[in-house]
């Protein structure tokens, strides 16, 4: 039961359309235990027939993840108390494509996939992602991937952390510490780079997953995950609401210092209205 006052929304709203399902087979690499082992490490993948050494002439055209600022955040009362509810989103404005893809390489545990994610080429040398023509450069061993059964697919496992903080502290009043995505094209980044279409679709347990560049991938407030549980004693004020793409650098980006995003929030009792913005600062 939603019983919030006041609902706090992202401004802008972002054309969606229509959408392109990719299926791709799974990539088998037996690529070790699931940690990202950087670019230097990486199995050159030639899926054209070339020699080695001319894929290594292509400079890698890497994404950049990024966190938005949290969307429709309210407060939602349960059986177990109240929930503090918001949207999250992750940008990509990097030159390439976020792309993972669940194989049977690594160790993980039980109910997960090894993932790899996936480096494409900058063949015409333009600085600029072509699908079709941009082949695959290397790929790279990005933790694992769980196996969601109610959702009949695989979710890219710790894609996000969300906190829950006061304005004047860095400690976590509430938190959620590893929070699994399945990784798709949502809408459309603002005056961003990249496909005017989406590619990255509906996920399935062997179709590929990623972010193209100049896209978002949305999570709506009522999904799970997307909740943290405030403590019953919490008091009327001013607080930040972070967020952190990528948290345990799993994937390979062209920055890895952006990653983070914060809302400023001012909660009344059950209602959630925008805070002073320089109280919250990105950490």
């Amino acid at each position: 039961m939603r019983i919030s006052g006041g609902v706090i929304g992202l401004a802008g709203a972002l054309g969606a359309t229509a959408g392109l399902i990719v299926v791709v087979p799974a990539v088998d690499e037996g690529r070790g235990r699931g940690t990202r082992e950087g670019l230097a490490a990486e199995r050159l993948h030639d899926a054209a027939g070339a020699e080695p050494h001319r894929h290594r002439a292509r400079a890698p055209l890497r994404p950049n993840l990024r966190s938005l600022p949290a969307e429709n955040v309210h407060i939602e009362s349960t059986a177990d108390g109240r929930q503090l509810r918001f949207a999250s989103a992750l940008a990509n404005i990097g030159i390439g494509p976020l792309e993972v893809r669940p194989n049977n390489g690594g160790i993980c545990p039980p109910r997960q996939r090894h993932a790899a994610q996936v480096i494409y080429g900058d063949r015409a040398g333009d600085g600029r992602f072509r699908r079709g023509k941009d082949g695959i450069l290397a790929t790279s061993p990005a933790g694992c991937m769980l196996d969601h059964p109610t959702h009949k697919h695989w979710h890219f496992d710790a894609m996000a952390r969300y906190a829950l903080t006061k304005s004047e502290t860095s400690t976590p009043i509430a938190s959620q510490e590893k929070v699994s995505f399945c990784l798709r094209d949502s809408r459309r980044t603002p005056a961003g780079p990249g496909p005017t279409r989406r590619h990255y679709g509906d996920c399935g347990r062997n179709r590929v997953q990623g972010i193209s560049p100049g896209w978002t991938d949305v999570y709506r407030a009522d999904l799970p995950g997307q909740a943290l549980k405030l403590p019953d004693e919490l008091a009327d004020g001013q607080y930040c609401l972070h967020a952190v793409a990528d948290p345990l650098g799993l994937l390979t980006e062209t920055d890895e210092g952006d990653n983070a995003a914060v809302r400023s929030i001012r909660i009344t009792g059950n209602d959630v209205r925008p805070g002073d913005r320089v109280a919250c600062t990105v950490q």
